[in-house]
Formats: C-alpha cells, sequence, structure tokens
C-alpha cells in the first residue's frame, strides 16, 4: 500500500467527505496544539509513519475529529494551518510556522534533559549542591564555562547517560570569556562537544597553542 492509499484509508472514516481525498484533506487545520512524548515509538495517524516523537494535532473543522501526525505531514499534505487571530495561513507561512513550532519542541525537549540529567547527579553525587546550578540554568539556559566543566567532569565521573550537545555554554559576558580562554586544556577538551561553532571558533583564534 502506497503513502497515499494509506492517507486514504486513515482520514476519510473521520472526515465529512468520503471520497475525494483533496477535499477531505482540506477540512483539517492545524492551530498550534503540538507535544513531545519524549520517545520517538508513535505512529502518524495520517500517513502511518512510525517513530514519530513530535506530535502535532490537526482537527476536523466540521466534525471536531482529531488525528495526530508528525510535522511534515502539515505542509506535505497542505493542511491549513491557522494563526493565533483565526486566520488561514499561506503555504509559505504556514511552512515557517510549522518550523518555528517544531524547533520550539526540540529545544523545551533538550532542556528537559539537561534538567533530568542534573537531578540524576544530585540523586547519585551526595556532595554536590545542584540547586544553584539549576536555578542558573533555568534563568540562562546554559552554563558558564567553570560551571560548564564542573558538571560535565562530575557527570561522567559518576557516570550518568547524557548528551553533551543539549549542555550550552554562554559567553556573553566579558568575564566568561575570559573564564573560557583560561580553562586547562584537558577542561576545554570535556566540554568541546558542548559548544557552538562560533564558540569553537573563538578558542580557535584566542587561546594561545589550543589543541583545537
Amino acid at each position: 500500500m502506497n503513502w497515499m492509499e494509506r492517507v486514504k484509508r486513515n482520514v476519510f472514516p473521520v472526515s465529512n467527505e468520503k471520497y475525494n481525498i483533496r477535499k477531505a484533506l482540506d477540512e483539517w487545520e492545524y492551530e498550534g496544539s503540538m507535544y513531545d512524548v519524549e520517545i520517538a515509538e508513535e505512529i502518524c495517524e495520517l500517513c502511518d509513519q512510525p517513530n514519530i516523537r513530535y506530535q502535532f494535532e490537526i482537527v476536523n473543522v466540521f466534525n471536531n475529529n482529531t488525528l495526530l501526525i508528525g510535522s511534515e505531514c502539515i505542509t506535505r499534505f497542505k493542511i491549513s494551518v491557522i494563526d493565533q487571530s483565526g486566520k488561514k495561513m499561506s503555504f509559505e507561512e504556514a511552512k515557517k510556522k510549522v518550523k518555528k513550532d517544531k524547533s520550539r519542541l526540540v529545544t523545551e525537549a533538550k532542556e528537559k534533559s539537561v534538567l533530568n540529567t542534573l537531578v540524576a547527579l544530585a540523586a547519585k553525587d551526595n556532595e554536590f549542591n545542584i540547586e544553584n546550578f539549576i536555578k542558573y540554568y533555568k534563568e540562562r539556559k546554559a552554563f558558564t564555562p567553570n560551571q560548564l566543566a564542573l558538571l560535565i567532569w562530575r557527570l561522567e565521573r559518576a557516570r550518568i547517560d547524557f548528551k553533551k550537545s543539549h549542555f550550552k555554554l554562554t559567553i556573553k559576558r566579558n568575564r566568561e570569556k575570559e573564564q573560557l580562554l583560561r580553562l586547562e586544556d584537558w577542561k576545554l577538551n570535556r566540554i568541546w562537544d558542548c559548544l557552538s561553532n562560533s564558540q569553537k571558533q573563538f578558542i580557535i583564534e584566542n587561546k594561545p597553542r589550543s589543541p583545537f
């Protein structure tokens, strides 16, 4: 069964239109409701694509039925996207909104992952007071160079599974830039995968004898 046949099989039973697939799809709207189920094991209720983590809810304007689908199906099947004022967006506007909404879900998921990792560290490392780090992260969504180097070292020492790319560095202030440039090479190497490309370039251009 090809993808369009799967769409027909899924959408006709919950739409008013039962024969014309374009007319049936035109009954549905995306109004901005979206969910992160955290584990990529859901199935798109429109096209049956597996391994969906971020679900986008579409609503039928005639019968209020709902489907939870992947973000790509919204643009692929030209599902109407509605802005906050209730106005239907153009196709290009809709693509931008869906992309922005998914990006927000991904960012929020990474932030939640960091907080969960910090809580796990606090449970295993009784000598470490994590509250200040959690408070700082909630305010700035990133860590200073010294904070990050300490956290990564303790996480690895505690053998906690985590993703370095989720831990972000901030060097907006001059003292944070100075901290970064003063880090010993072994500390810098430890946090290297946490840095953005521009932050890596900053080190390459400004740190004497950088090994990177």
